[in-house]
């Protein structure tokens, strides 16, 4: 009995040498997984060049944030709140009422918060440094440069599946053409014995 592994082998020979043996529908499908490597590979480098695109452009971002923010000695003015899903499940996210002085200025708004928070805490928040406005905190380099490798891995990854996924297509359908192949041959087969 041939094995799969023996299968392929005689395709590849068959392939380089026209063996009769070898269908179209082989054919097709080695060329089908030619194309299928091809394209993996080639998504390598355009993985590489988003991921440092998105590396540089990141960075950029968070330069550009950390200059624009600034911290300021924020005092709570109630105690804080946990922030509840749907569900009803408590999360570990609180915010609180804060007020900060700015200029001339007292500035409020809701502020992320330790859960058990009480009024009158002293915590640092981060602001614009133009308007005073409260802010979040500026991308950090490290989380920048993630994203920035996530973007290009996600991207070979999607992509890759998408590709296959169109493999596995193109393989279901040369499948099904084989089986029906073999069916009409087997039948012809059958019918000229069948004379004798």
């Amino acid at each position: 009995m041939t094995t799969r592994a023996g299968y392929l082998r005689r395709v590849r020979r068959g392939l380089r040498r026209h063996d009769p043996l070898v269908r179209r529908t082989d054919r097709i499908e080695a060329r089908c997984v030619t194309l299928l490597v091809a394209v993996m590979v080639m998504l390598i480098p355009v993985a590489l060049w988003v991921s440092a695109t998105m590396w540089d452009s990141q960075l950029e971002q968070a330069r550009a944030e950390a200059a624009e923010r600034v911290t300021v000695t924020a005092v709570l003015d109630a105690d804080a709140r946990s922030n509840t899903t749907g569900w009803g499940e408590t999360v570990n996210i609180a915010v609180a009422p804060a007020s900060w002085d700015w200029g001339d200025e007292e500035r409020h708004a809701s502020v992320q918060v330790d859960p058990g928070a009480t009024a009158g805490t002293e915590l640092e928040v981060w602001v614009d440094a133009r308007s005073g406005d409260y802010a979040r905190p500026p991308l950090t380099t490290s989380a920048a440069k993630f994203t920035a490798v996530l973007s290009g891995v996600s991207l070979w990854t999607f992509s890759a599946a998408a590709a296959s996924g169109l493999f596995a297509l193109a393989h279901w359908r040369l499948e099904v053409r084989r089986s029906r192949e073999w069916s009409r041959e087997i039948e012809a087969f059958l019918g000229s014995t069948s004379s004798y």
